[in-house]
């Protein structure tokens, strides 16, 4: 008899266009795609309970999409954030349960919650292997957490907390100070000297080679 024809292999899976990769903390997960020239204009980051997608738009005929789903685990998307930069796009997603992810995605082979062993479920709650059973030291997840270092802000964003901090421990003089001259400015100016812009109208500084102009010359 003839043989039996050879088992034609599958095709190989095509290389990714854009490449992504996460870290991780016992409370967060960052996922990192790296896209020059995305923003929050041409680009829409989505996520669910169990999912995680974003697409950008690249031009007028070219976009790219990208989805995990399922998550290896469940997040909270009401507090977890999106930042774009000029290379990458970064998403930090908070995990529903602390601990340790195996990967970003769930293995569709992986078993049921309620079908891991003991020993499983003390790997997923530990973000490290050592615990009480092994003979380490309990891990207190409320310090833990607590001792995480917090990300410092950059650029514009570090100037508006550190605008929102003087703000906050201000006096009442010093407020107001801040909102007259910011808003007779047109955001121009911002002064904590209410002795110096109190009596007058503060006048805009636009930045160098620029013109001030008011929204009613605009409208002419």
């Amino acid at each position: 008899p003839a043989p039996a024809p050879a088992p034609v292999a599958p095709p190989p899976k095509p290389a990714a266009r854009f490449r992504h990769d996460f870290i991780q903390n016992p409370t967060h997960v960052t996922v990192t795609v790296y896209l020059k020239g995305a923003n929050k204009d041409n680009c829409v980051v989505s996520f669910d309970t169990r999912s995680l997608s974003l697409d950008w738009t690249i031009g007028k005929d070219d976009s790219w999409q990208i989805d995990f789903d399922p998550l290896f685990e469940e997040i909270v998307p009401a507090e977890s954030t999106v930042s774009f930069y000029n290379t990458k796009v970064e998403v930090k997603l908070k995990k529903k349960s602390a601990g340790k992810w195996d990967a970003l995605e769930a293995d569709a082979n992986a078993k049921p919650l309620d079908e891991l062993t003991e020993e499983e479920i003390k790997r997923r709650r530990d973000y490290y292997p050592s615990s009480k059973a092994q003979g380490g030291a309990a891990k207190n997840w409320d310090k833990i957490v607590g001792e995480l270092p917090e990300d410092k802000p950059e650029g514009e964003e570090a100037l508006n907390s550190f605008f929102q901090q003087i703000y906050g421990k201000g006096n009442e003089e010093v407020r107001r100070a801040m909102n007259k001259s910011f808003q007779e400015s047109g955001g121009t100016v911002l002064s904590t000297n209410w002795g110096e812009v109190g009596s007058k109208t503060v006048e805009g500084t636009p930045p160098q080679g620029l013109e001030m102009k008011k929204w009613t010359d605009l409208a002419k």
